[in-house]
């Protein structure tokens, strides 16, 4: 071995008998950290924890005339919600569409009066829960089931086309996207059943940080600007120590913030300045973190995959190529890659996400939606939407009239 390597050796060696200990700190300090986000998720865990559920059934008049701006507002109203998770539910059963609202119980009374609010004509009542009409544990002998989750396709800050980008000016011209997903159930046999499921929580106040930070982060990459790095005491004490092992061979390197350029107005594309404004438009907009879920039940001789496809076509309509889009979570689907053990393994995937899908547990990975976007894929049809499917009030409710005796 040359000389001047031994040497190396032996200066290493000795800064590490000098400095070993900072190495322990470091690793105590790692250790810390994790148990610390550890307590923080029990503490969550148990925060979000609710044992009272109430179940409602939302009944719609014969006559809607509200767009879906008004279910926004009532999504708006909804984000003080802290405790547990709200599950919007848009169910096919016996070939009819059936709009539940899952929540907890010390939150029904505002859910009802939000509703209310903005659809006075509505009917609401609390029900017992529909998943208790189907057999505690699927697949079985009789029945089969598929399911999916849905994602993102990109960053949570990009958002997808909304609802505004199907009203035209003439009520008769305008075009309501749930009438796709209308149709999908009108499909279904008498004893299939289709479930849509919308699972919301209120965004943290670390989360809104997130999200902020993702959404500059990539208008920056827009506007051609270089990453910040965020130069901390680590990547001091970092670079120290490769200096110290490599300064006899190399010159010292220091940690430096490096200047940003930006791209001149008349670099920027018009795509890439419409990207900018729909992501300045999400930062700004009030948000859920968000799970969406897919469950398609049948009798073993009517099962038909493709039935709960139907779902995937109908926010296919919200898909935007310069921005987000829906696409199915593969890790979800109750479908095997290998095909080691492939019964067994298949039969308990489907009935852990039957599981999943009736007690309404968060979603394997989640995302972050507006409340635009909530009311785009989640509203009552307006009245030009005319479909057997739909379940409507027959009865028209009014105030009492005036002088009416009460005793």
């Amino acid at each position: 071995m040359p000389y001047y390597i031994r040497e190396v050796l032996f200066f290493i060696l000795a800064i590490f008998q000098d400095f070993w200990w900072l190495l322990f700190l470091f690793l105590l300090g790692g250790f810390f950290i994790n148990l610390r986000k550890q307590h923080k998720a029990e503490v969550k865990k148990e925060k979000e924890a609710i044992k009272d559920w109430a179940v409602l059934e939302v009944k719609i008049n014969r006559e809607i005339l509200q767009t879906p701006k008004s279910i926004e507002q009532v999504f708006n109203s909804l984000n003080v919600i802290e405790k547990g998770c709200l599950c919007l539910e848009i169910v096919g059963i016996n070939r009819e569409m059936h709009f539940i609202i899952r929540t907890p119980q010390e939150y029904k009374n505002l859910v009802i009066s939000q509703f209310y609010s903005q659809y006075p004509e509505l009917e609401i009542k609390e029900i017992e829960d529909y998943f208790t009409s189907v057999a505690p544990n699927l697949p079985n002998k009789d029945n089969d089931l598929w399911g999916m989750e849905i994602n993102l396709s990109k960053a949570d800050c990009y958002p997808i086309k909304t609802y505004s980008a199907f009203e035209e000016k003439k009520e008769e011209k305008r075009i309501d996207p749930i009438a796709s997903l209308a149709e999908t159930l009108g499909t279904l046999e008498r004893s299939e059943w289709c479930i849509f499921q919308i699972l919301l929580r209120t965004l943290s106040k670390d989360e809104e940080k997130e999200l902020s930070n993702e959404g500059k982060k990539e208008i920056n990459k827009l506007l051609g600007k270089k990453e910040t790095i965020k130069i901390t005491w680590t990547d001091w004490v970092a670079a120290f120590f490769r200096n110290l092992l490599v300064g006899l061979v190399e010159p010292p390197v220091w940690p430096e913030k490096e200047e940003q350029k930006e791209k001149s107005s008349s670099e920027i594309s018009l795509s890439d300045r419409e990207k900018i404004q729909a992501i300045e438009k999400k930062m700004g907009q009030l948000s859920f973190k968000t799970g969406i879920r897919v469950l398609y039940v049948s009798p073993r001789s009517e099962f038909e995959e493709s039935k709960a496809i139907g779902f995937m076509a109908y926010l296919k309509q919200f898909n935007s190529k310069d921005l987000n889009a829906f696409e199915i979570n593969k890790d979800t689907t109750t479908k095997l890659k290998t095909k080691f053990f492939q019964a067994r393994r298949l039969f308990l995937k489907k009935r852990k996400f039957y599981q999943t899908a009736f007690q309404r547990k968060p979603e394997k990975k989640s995302m972050i939606l507006t409340t635009e976007e909530l009311a785009t894929i989640y509203h009552f049809p307006a009245v030009t939407m005319k479909t057997p499917t739909l379940t409507r009030v027959l009865s028209k409710k009014s105030e009492p009239p005036i002088g009416l005796p009460t005793g």
